[in-house]
């Protein structure tokens, strides 16, 4: 057998199968339930939860998009346009969906994860220039 989940439906269309003629009552209720499935599987469309996400994916952006450079995740968090109850997972999911997306570039410079609008070069911080160094 192929490395593939059996979906409830399939194993009501085998059990179907395997009744054939003998028992037309259970028959006619497994036909009911794969019609249940077809429909509960058809609703589609994004969940509440799915459409909170992509405002605030939105919002993600908007923020990342007033800086030049990269910045860090505490930056994009004290932003008051995001919730203050928002927890750093889930700001690290959305992030992570964005990059998915290849909206939001990720780089991890000295142990530290830095995000900016896809499409920013990062420059090492340490070598934007050496202001007040020569004195």
């Amino acid at each position: 057998m192929a490395n593939t989940t059996m979906t409830y439906a399939t194993a009501i269309e085998i059990a179907i199968k395997a009744l054939g003629d003998t028992n037309p009552e259970a028959v006619e209720r497994l036909t009911a339930l794969t019609a249940q499935l077809a429909k509960r599987g058809s609703k589609g469309g994004p969940t509440k939860t799915q459409k909170q996400n992509e405002v605030l994916k939105a919002t993600i952006l908007e923020i990342l998009g007033e800086f030049e450079d990269f910045i860090p995740m505490a930056d994009l968090l004290a932003d008051d346009r995001l919730p203050a109850d928002m927890s750093v997972q889930k700001a690290g999911a959305l992030l992570g969906q964005l990059v998915k997306a290849e909206k939001v570039t990720k780089v991890v410079h000295k142990k530290k994860t830095l995000y900016a609008i896809a499409g920013t070069e990062f420059v090492a911080p340490d070598t934007k220039g050496d202001e007040g160094e020569d004195a």
